[in-house]
């Protein structure tokens, strides 16, 4: 795998030199601004495949992250950062709270 890759219309996935892994996704169906954002057709109805597959202009502010790393650098994550811990998702993370999870995952194994 490269060290960025862009795996959604809205995600990006960075792969570290020491292994681990970080994918970040924001707009519909993420927890990060824009979750509801949607696209509709010609009829005014919600369009599932076009809301997923059309990305989101706006942008967001936060940012939804799955690590791929340790159990102890994840033990590390979610002590660094309980209140947007959920399960292997850490959600609403601000720009400073993402560029501090990519620096940890990029100092530790």
């Amino acid at each position: 795998m490269k060290a960025f890759t862009n795996h959604k219309i809205n995600g990006v996935y960075l792969k570290f030199p020491n292994g681990n892994g970080l994918s970040s996704v924001w707009g519909s169906g993420t927890y990060s601004d824009n979750y509801d954002y949607e696209v509709r057709d010609s009829l005014n109805e919600l369009d599932y495949e076009k809301t997923f597959k059309i990305p989101n202009q706006e942008g967001s502010d936060t940012v939804e992250v799955m690590p791929h790393c340790s159990e102890l650098v994840m033990k590390l994550l979610e002590a660094k950062f309980p209140d947007n811990a959920n399960g292997s998702i850490f959600s609403y993370l601000t720009f400073t709270q993402w560029l501090e999870i990519v620096n940890i995952l990029n100092e530790n194994k």
